[in-house]
């Protein structure tokens, strides 16, 4: 697959400055640093915060840098070089080689003098941050600015200001963001068809995921998130991949392919049935999702309110599980009292650019604008989030239904729905295919809101249920 090409290049540096220009006062970005998988010298794989990722090209570990909007300059701070680090890891850039390579730093210097570095650069004046994952870096933020930032904790992910402007320089993407974007759906798609056709009864799940991770390395890509491969489709998060395939199962896999250099990726969802087509049941289930799908694509445009696509997607199902007898009534007034999410209990979607829950770590502040809040109801409270759709904004679309035992079993639920939901037949869902249940269906694409609608980036990807069909096992 093509990388990236100078024409394609991220434009770092106009970034840095449109940054300074929304800035008040000094503000100090940490990359983040290894993490150790079970000693410190076997970490976990790098990937730098994604908010330092936006503004520098292939960042290092433990590198941070000082916006100082007073005088418009940005400062690097790296690892020093030693020849300790060549012995293992080979010889470094040198840091006016670093410096010449971004272009307007005005300097590159040792991340280990930091806090002396600060002194001298900070004249004094109050520097603020953003909360990391990391721990080590996020230590030594709050040290420097005495701020209390935490990662897990919405009213402490640091200054509003300085995540306000990061969060309205991201939301829109580029033409250089969308190229990467495509180039890793392309990936995707070959993923997802290679595990499409080598289902067949008595393959493990393990062996998919395998043929999706494989395809990620072969271009230069890593998995952008644990990938989801298995039978059992009603776990929404579901990484564990022993089970072995048997006719009448049907296999989810929601993976995508982040580019390894910028960080950008996809996330696409696919389900398809085991040695054979999908029963009547399956078919039945499919199409509905399939239709909840496009009919929420259909209403992306600007100024759409997310919400209301959901809800689009919640009326399709609705309407759908009527005509199936799950769902008792009008289907404005099951959606209204929430009956539907019993079978779809997640949001219709997400950003996703740099992360797949794209800056998800700023929480509802940035993605529950104008005071909107998150709904209390079941399975409506997971929408992550409720804004005006606006040109160049890119989320994906992702209904799905399910039948999850614990959900369909709980008093709860049953005292709640009782009269909307025909709970003897959601049973028979849960006693398909030799007792391993039903599971559920999720389709899922990558969705840019354009100047009059929507372009679906992952489009190529097949999910029409007749494609897919015919695709299953044929490898």
């Amino acid at each position: 697959m093509k990388r990236s090409t100078k024409s394609e290049a991220m434009s770092f540096l106009q970034r840095r400055e449109r940054l300074l220009a929304s800035l008040e006062r000094p503000t100090l970005l940490f990359a983040g640093g290894f993490r150790g998988r079970n000693y410190t010298a076997n970490p976990y794989p790098y990937r730098a915060d994604s908010n330092f990722m936006y503004f520098f090209e292939r960042p290092e570990p433990g590198s941070a840098a000082l916006f100082d909007p007073a005088d418009k300059t940005v400062t690097l701070f790296l690892p020093a070089r030693s020849l300790d680090d060549v012995v293992w890891h080979g010889e470094s850039e040198s840091f006016d080689a670093v410096k010449a390579r971004h272009g307007g730093l005005s300097a590159v210097l040792e991340v280990e003098q930091l806090e002396v570095h600060l002194a001298k650069l900070g004249k004094g004046r109050q520097i603020t941050s953003l909360a990391v994952a990391d721990h080590n870096a996020m230590n030594r933020a709050r040290a420097i600015t005495g701020e209390d930032l935490s990662f897990d904790d919405d009213a402490r992910l640091g200054s509003w200001s300085v995540m306000n402007a990061i969060a309205q320089l991201r939301l829109l993407k580029g033409p250089e963001e969308l190229a990467v974007m495509r180039r890793t759906a392309a990936v995707t798609h070959e993923a997802h068809v290679l595990a499409i056709t080598h289902s067949k009864p008595g393959v493990k799940e393990q062996v998919l995921a395998g043929h999706v991770e494989g395809t990620f390395s072969k271009h230069g890509c890593v998995p952008a998130y644990g990938t989801i491969l298995s039978v059992r489709s009603e776990v929404l998060h579901n990484h564990f991949h022993e089970n072995t395939l048997q006719t009448g199962d049907v296999v989810l896999l929601d993976g995508g392919a982040e580019d390894s250099v910028t960080g950008y990726c996809s996330d696409v969802t696919r389900c398809w049935p085991v040695g054979g087509p999908f029963t009547a049941e399956g078919r039945d289930v499919y199409d509905l999702v399939l239709k909840a799908e496009e009919s929420s694509i259909a209403a992306v445009k600007p100024g759409a309110r997310f919400r209301d696509v959901h809800l689009q997607a919640s009326r399709v199902m609705a309407e759908g599980l009527i005509a199936m007898g799950l769902l008792r009534g009008k289907a404005d007034t099951l959606v209204e009292a929430g009956a539907h999410a019993v079978f779809f209990p997640h949001g219709i979607g997400h950003q996703i650019g740099l992360d797949v829950h794209d800056m998800e770590s700023f929480g509802d502040r940035v993605h529950y604008p104008n005071g909107r809040t998150r709904s209390t109801q079941f399975g409506t409270k997971y929408l992550r989030m409720d804004m005006d759709l606006a040109e160049g904004m890119t989320f994906t679309i992702e209904p799905g239904l399910y039948f999850v035992p614990a959900i369909i079993r709980s008093a709860e639920i049953r005292a709640q729905f009782k009269g909307l939901i025909d709970f003897e037949k959601a049973e028979k869902f849960l006693a398909m295919n030799q007792g391993r249940g039903f599971g559920g269906i999720r389709i899922e694409d990558d969705v840019l809101c354009t100047k009059t609608g929507a372009e679906v980036l992952t489009k190529s990807i097949p999910k029409a249920r007749t494609e897919i069909e015919a695709l299953v096992g044929t490898a």
